[in-house]
């Protein structure tokens, strides 16, 4: 890693760095940019937003949210305007450019819970993990076989 900045993740949304694999925080810009794209919002804001998005599986911090905010601030992904004492962002045309040209693992994730729409989320998941198996299934074992019958009887019990 060439700079400082990168090793603590600042240019990459990862917060800093736990390890050579785990990184906390990973891909927040890209939450952000797209929670920011459907409203002004506060820091504040985000955070409760990415916190129900996750079912609280993770609440970022103020410390890492502030900090990449004014990032994205100055790279010119958002604006901000100060209205009774707090600061709102908002995604800018270049930030909507670069989320648009930008893949993340959790962006259909982020932007079906901003529109409340988490059985597409959850439809995606199980299409993708259906054609990883069919794909695989000359590796499934016997017990595997078993798990996916009984899936398949419960995906019926919801069509019928």
């Amino acid at each position: 890693m060439g700079n400082n900045e990168n090793m603590h993740g600042m240019n990459n949304g990862c917060g800093h760095m736990h390890g050579m694999e785990s990184r906390r925080g990973f891909g927040l810009k890209y939450w952000i940019l797209t929670i920011a794209s459907e409203s002004k919002v506060t820091g504040s804001e985000i955070t409760e937003k990415i916190a129900k998005i996750t079912d609280g599986r993770w609440v970022p911090s103020p410390g890492i949210i502030y900090p990449m905010l004014k990032n994205l601030y100055d790279l010119k992904y958002l604006e901000m305007e100060e209205r009774d004492g707090k600061k709102y962002y908002y995604i800018t045309d270049s930030g909507r450019e670069f989320l648009n040209n930008s893949w993340f693992p959790w962006k259909k994730q982020v932007e079906f819970s901003l529109k409340g729409n988490e059985n597409s989320v959850v439809l995606d998941k199980i299409e993708n993990n259906i054609q990883y198996l069919a794909d695989n299934r000359d590796r499934l074992t016997s017990d595997e076989k078993l798990r996916l019958e009984k899936i398949k009887n419960n995906i019926e019990k919801i069509l019928f």
